[in-house]
């Protein structure tokens, strides 16, 4: 029946916003089996967000930040966060998951543009990339030309926090730039109150359940000090 399949083609939207779906990218805690999955929770949370006044992005000169996650808001050290487990291992459960909100990318980013410099002087490269990007098999794509490639993906190697960081970044940008796609479609699928209305919403968002469907391409951007800032399809992320 059509309202069936709504019901699942809405499911889907709830899921739609996967980066890594699209890149099967991981968001790394602890943990690299550990992946991102948006759900109708995050949804809601994102939208509880977006109804109230804009967090103050972090100023990056600290490792603590508070975050949205699975868990509700919580403060968290990023550096504890993203450092690699010990032979011991992480209990996965015991992780918070870091939601696809406006405020974790602010302070994922802060946390960034606070840490470029130092890493960059500590491996010896004296400039960043002019943006990094990830392909759809979840690798670093760095710009043709840029002479200190090697020397960047290797330094990532050595500082996994960073490498994760950066990850993650452009994961949670992905699946929330995705998911403002989706919202219109949700809020018009809830006010349907007939079965042609639910056709016509169907109908009208039938492109974000094409297998063809269109993902932004996230990048990072960073100025020659390490300043970061992030667009989709060549947009700043504040016009989604």
């Amino acid at each position: 029946m059509i309202v069936q399949s709504a019901t699942a083609l809405f499911s889907a939207v709830a899921m739609a916003g996967s980066a890594l779906a699209r890149q099967q990218q991981t968001v790394e805690p602890a943990n690299t089996a550990e992946k991102v999955s948006i759900s109708q929770a995050a949804l809601d949370l994102y939208a509880a967000h977006t109804s109230q006044a804009k967090a103050a992005p972090s100023s990056g000169s600290g490792s603590k930040a508070e975050f949205d996650t699975a868990k509700g808001p919580m403060e968290i050290d990023i550096e504890a966060y993203f450092t690699p487990p010990t032979a011991k291992g992480v209990d996965i459960d015991s992780v918070p998951l870091l939601m696809p909100s406006q405020k974790n990318i602010d302070a994922l980013s802060g946390y960034i543009s606070g840490r470029m410099a130092d890493f960059l002087a500590q491996n010896g490269i004296p400039t960043p990339p002019a943006n990094i990007t990830y392909d759809n098999k979840g690798e670093i794509q760095l710009p043709a030309g840029y002479p200190y490639a090697a020397q960047f993906k290797q330094a990532l190697q050595d500082n996994p926090v960073m490498e994760r960081a950066l990850r993650t970044t452009s994961a949670l940008t992905s699946h929330l730039v995705e998911m403002n796609k989706s919202l219109p479609f949700q809020e018009e699928y809830r006010a349907a109150r007939s079965q042609a209305e639910i056709e016509a919403v169907i109908a009208k968002y039938q492109h974000l359940f094409a297998n063809n469907r269109h993902y932004d391409t996230i990048a990072l951007n960073f100025t020659k000090d390490g300043g970061l800032s992030i667009t989709h399809d060549g947009k700043p992320l504040s016009q989604i």
